[in-house]
């Protein structure tokens, strides 16, 4: 068996485990109440999750986010908060605003 062989195997198999976890995923969808304790909890785990790996990358940087302020990092994350919930909730433009702001406060060292 050679190499392009091994690659086109593990291509095929991954995608079959892919897709079988997706088909079994619509087969059952039918049968789940989306006001169950399962999803709330689904749900919690899932913006727990996000929450940690945004508060790690605004407190404990790596690569090149690391030569950037904590005060640059603070100030856009709560210029996007603010422009979320008072701008009609609008993440697109929550994320382009925080994202110039950032890149303004890094631009003049702040």
């Amino acid at each position: 068996m050679t190499n392009n062989d091994i690659i086109i195997l593990a291509i095929v198999v991954s995608s079959f485990a892919t897709y079988l976890c997706r088909c079994s995923g619509v087969i059952f969808s039918s049968n789940l109440n989306e006001d169950s304790w399962l999803f709330d909890w689904i749900k919690c785990i899932s913006i727990g999750i996000i929450v940690s790996v945004i508060s790690k990358i605004i407190f404990f940087p790596e690569g090149i986010l690391e030569s950037t302020s904590n005060v640059s990092r603070l100030l856009s994350t709560a210029i996007l908060l603010i422009v979320y919930y008072y701008i009609g909730r609008n993440i697109l433009l929550s994320v382009c605003i925080s994202t110039a702001v950032f890149t303004f406060l890094n631009y003049i060292k702040f």
